[in-house]
Formats: C-alpha cells, structure tokens, sequence
C-alpha cells in the first residue's frame, strides 16, 4: 500500500476551513486540478455523498466517482475512489483530510492511501515510488489552492465588516 502525507496550517478556525474544504460544489474553481465537479447527492455534504470529478493526468481527462466513507463533522472525513483494471481487479484509493485547531488557525492533514483490489499484493510496489512524488505533488497544490481560498474569503470578511 502506497501512503502519502502532506499538511498546512490555514490562518482560518476549523469551522471555516472545513467548510470551504467540504463546499464540493464549487471545488472546480477553487482547486486548479479539477476541471469539473458533477454532484450526484442532495443535501449536505456527510457520509455517503457522491460526485463525479474531472481531472486532467498525464495529459488526458480523468473522471473519479468519489463517495465519503467516513465523516466527523469539523474533525475529518474520508473520500474513496475505486479504479478498475478489470475482471474485479484495480485499486482503491482512500484520502482522508484531518482538521485540528492550532495557534494560528487550523491544521490541515491529507493522506492519500493506495490499496490493491483483486490484484497480487506485490504488484503495486514497484509503481508506488514513482507514483508517490506525483501524488504528493497534486495533494500539496490542492492543499495550497484551498489555504489561499479560505485565507482569501477570511480577508474578504473582514474587510467588509
């Protein structure tokens, strides 16, 4: 299993920044990554929500059914995605964001866990260092489009009051 870490700390208390992290609906222009969200749940975000997400990788379009599979509100949750390679063999991707309250606002902490499904468990190692500094390359730009994001509607809040 490939498991990769990043973390920030955002100038915003944890209510606003899981908020904004939780706002699926308008990710597309908050994070440069995606390209389109597609949201297939009503209601609030909580266990169960569903959308589609549009990426561009390796220069081609990558759409991922994501799905929260664990949720606690203002602390963390966890979005799965599966990718199938065939005949009930593929990946299963876990990346579950924490939220801690710190001195200057909020610890934020995203790991991305890669599992193999159906496939020999040896298979993936020798893909997960190549894949490791990529993956941590994407999470740290989504994590720092998101602190600006938050950090930018703060300003704005205060400057209006």
């Amino acid at each position: 299993m490939a498991t990769v870490r990043v973390s920030a700390e955002v100038n915003a208390p944890v209510e606003q920044v899981f908020s904004l992290f939780t706002d699926i609906e308008h990710a597309a222009g908050r994070v440069s990554g995606i390209r389109k969200i597609d949201v297939m749940s009503t209601g609030p975000f909580d266990l169960g929500y569903r959308w589609t997400e549009t990426r561009e990788v390796l220069g081609r379009q990558d759409d991922a059914l994501m799905e929260v599979t664990s949720f606690e509100r203002n602390r963390a949750y966890t979005i799965t995605h599966h990718k199938a390679e065939g005949l009930g063999t593929g990946v299963r991707i876990d990346v579950r964001f924490a939220f801690e309250p710190v001195a200057a606002g909020t610890r934020v902490g995203i790991e991305f866990a890669l599992r193999p499904e159906g496939l020999p468990p040896g298979l993936l190692l020798p893909l997960e260092w190549a894949i490791g500094g990529k993956v941590r390359h994407v999470l740290s730009d989504d994590l720092d489009d998101l602190k600006r994001a938050v950090e930018r509607s703060g300003a704005l809040v205060a400057q209006s009051a």
